[in-house]
């Protein structure tokens, strides 16, 4: 019976994991709402007091200050009022009340002290700055009305309770107070209750697991099977995740293999011709490595993993496989139908000393870095990751990166782009820079060599528009350009964090989104589309370093740029390189016709400002007019 029904009928299976599943879904859904009822339920019984007397002692402020003009000014100029207010204040602090205070935010927004009722050890001087880290301290602006900030500790819950202090309309000063509830007799009650249910959950578990191992048992032989890429019968990337911790990585080296251009030939041919290609590829790599010694390993959809057999002082004869599979596919004719075939090239990205990283993954990253390296270079190449190269050697680790994310100490310098007929700076383009430990500023060449094709780039995307979105917060004349990659475009949460923004039209219409111009986001119909609701949003569209690679003229207006930078190596050219200015002249053509803004770069003199003025174009960037600088040293000096 146990056979028929788990063995015989995968169905049932498939419906019976699901019912579990929906089981274990709602048994989590209802510890949720146990555990927000039960909360909610503690904190409405311990802050009611808390707020009463916030509220009154408010209101006992106010009163002192019935006379006051300027609140902030009266509190700063007289000693006798803070101690006052302080005294007040004091009176509230209990065993569970423990900070009291009174802030106020200044002209740039931020939050400094007036008073402060804390211990002489921990007070506060006059205006030190307050730092805030929860949006409600921005929301009481907004909504002028009281707000309540929970921090969730282990055995308390600790609380901020805000209430504005309003003159003639508007929030003057702010009354803190901190204050915490432990958690006993709610939490315990809480426990019992999700103990309870977790024993269930347990039960079932226990349940799914033994169908698991059934199932496990009768598909043990076909293990192989669901190791092998169907299509191109190289390894899936199923097994390189089973396989991977059992790798030693001292017997092999590692290499990327990706197929140029992929998506065009899809596109262009089809699927159909697209997974026949795919398939010859795959061959061939089989043909040109060795049968017992190398694994081949589909890792994506045009992406080959290649481990190539080698000892830690021999890498000849594995450098030789790699090579001979790049050779005999540009070589071979790739049949789109039985009389026409197209040429295919590939990029390679090698790895000689994987043993030297940790894990297979940090092993697998330096030669996907070494692969983007092959595509950033014009394709159709191999190249080898080289530890041992200046650029990796002085850039900063993945580790040091984090760390500096983790830290806050990840900042943007500006530098102005000026309008060419008013040779006023028109907007800003934000540049990546890190502060080190030591104070030194680190610039992107030291910092996105290490981490390309890894998601902490994307990281480091979302930390740029952060501090680009508060500094246009802050200043509402100026414009900021932003940098974005080409999978910023298509990425989930990027593009949540951009249409967030453009809730406020002021801030979409003011921050310019940056691509460089690459084949990938040209042809790419979700990127398109993506672009044009941007657009909608009201982002500008820059395409950056023009020139330099696709320049495909079509697609600047299929995705109705706004803004072309022109590349700053064809500028730097310009005065004594006939074929550089004529390109330039070409493109400021283009554009015209196009209604398409030009910017260039590099204009580092006079004489090459002189050289594209003359040309009629409408922006320049570059050392003449201003140097990379934070706000804060006030260096955006405009010639």
């Amino acid at each position: 019976m146990k056979d028929k029904l788990f063995i015989r009928n995968p169905l049932r299976i498939i419906f019976l994991t699901a019912f579990i599943s929906s089981l274990l879904l709602l048994l989590l859904y209802g510890i949720t709402l146990l555990e927000k009822r039960v909360e909610k339920k503690m904190i409405d019984i311990s802050i009611f007091d808390v707020i009463s007397i916030a509220k009154n002692d408010a209101t006992s402020i106010k009163k002192l200050l019935i006379n006051s003009e300027d609140y902030i000014k009266d509190i700063e100029k007289d000693p006798a009022l803070q101690k006052t207010i302080e005294n007040h204040l004091k009176i509230l602090l209990t065993k569970n009340i423990k900070y009291a205070y009174v802030l106020y935010r200044d002209e740039k927004g931020v939050f400094r002290f007036l008073v402060d009722a804390s211990k002489p050890e921990e007070k506060a001087v006059l205006n030190q700055k307050f730092d805030v880290e929860s949006e409600k301290w921005f929301n009481l602006y907004k909504t002028k009305e009281p707000q309540l900030i929970m921090h969730k500790l282990l055995h308390e819950l600790s609380i901020t309770y805000l209430v504005p202090i309003m003159q003639k309309g508007e929030i003057k000063l702010v009354l803190a107070m901190d204050f915490s509830i432990n958690k006993i007799e709610d939490i315990n009650e809480m426990i019992t209750i999700i103990k309870n249910v977790i024993i269930g959950i347990i039960l079932i578990t226990f349940i799914f697991l033994i169908i698991l191992i059934i199932q496990t048992f009768k598909y043990s032989v076909m293990k192989k099977v669901v190791y092998i890429d169907k299509l191109t019968n190289v390894y899936n990337r199923n097994y390189l995740q089973e396989s991977e911790d059992f790798i030693n990585l001292n017997d092999y080296i590692l290499a990327t293999l990706d197929i140029d251009f992929f998506k065009r030939v899809n596109d262009t041919y089809g699927h159909d011709v697209g997974d026949r290609i795919l398939k010859d590829v795959a061959r061939i790599i089989l043909k040109s490595t060795r049968n017992k010694d190398d694994i081949v390993i589909r890792y994506g959809g045009e992406e080959f993993v290649i481990l190539a057999k080698a000892t830690r002082n021999e890498h000849a004869n594995a450098l030789n496989v790699i090579e001979r599979i790049y050779k005999n596919i540009q070589k071979n004719k790739f049949y789109i139908n039985n009389e026409n075939y197209i040429n295919i090239t590939v990029s390679i990205g090698v790895n000689l000393v994987p043993f030297k990283s940790k894990t297979f993954s940090e092993a697998f990253k330096l030669a996907d870095i070494a692969l983007y390296s092959a595509k950033n270079k014009g394709r159709n190449t191999i190249e080898i990751y080289d530890e041992n190269e200046d650029q990796i050697a002085n850039c900063l680790s993945i580790s040091e990166i984090n760390e500096a994310m983790d830290e806050n100490r990840i900042i943007c310098f500006y530098q102005g782009i000026v309008d060419t007929n008013t040779k006023e700076i028109s907007h800003y383009e934000a540049l990546l820079r890190i502060v080190d430990k030591d104070g030194t500023i680190i610039t992107p060449d030291k910092i996105l060599p290490a981490i390309r094709g890894t998601f902490i780039l994307r990281n480091i995307t979302k930390c740029v528009l952060d501090i680009c979105h508060k500094r246009l917060l802050e200043d509402e004349k100026i414009k900021i350009n932003v940098n974005l990659n080409p999978q910023d475009i298509i990425n989930d949460s990027i593009l949540s964090i951009l249409i967030t923004y453009a809730e406020d039209r002021s801030v979409s219409n003011r921050l310019g989104l940056e691509l460089v111009e690459n084949e990938d986001i040209m042809t790419c119909l979700d990127a398109k589309e993506n672009l044009s609701m941007l657009k909608e949003l009201g982002y500008k569209i820059y395409i950056d370093d023009f020139g330099s690679g696709y320049s495909n003229f079509i697609y600047l207006t299929e995705i109705k740029t706004d803004y072309i930078k022109i590349d700053g190596n064809i500028i730097k050219r310009i005065l004594e390189d006939d074929v550089s200015f004529l390109l330039v002249k070409s493109i400021v053509a283009f554009a015209k016709e196009a209604n398409i803004k030009v910017i260039v770069e590099y204009v580092s003199s006079k004489e090459i400002f002189d050289k594209i003025e003359s040309l009629g174009i409408e922006y320049s960037q570059g050392f003449y007019f201003s140097i990379p600088s934070s706000f804060e040293t006030k260096d955006l000096v405009v010639r």
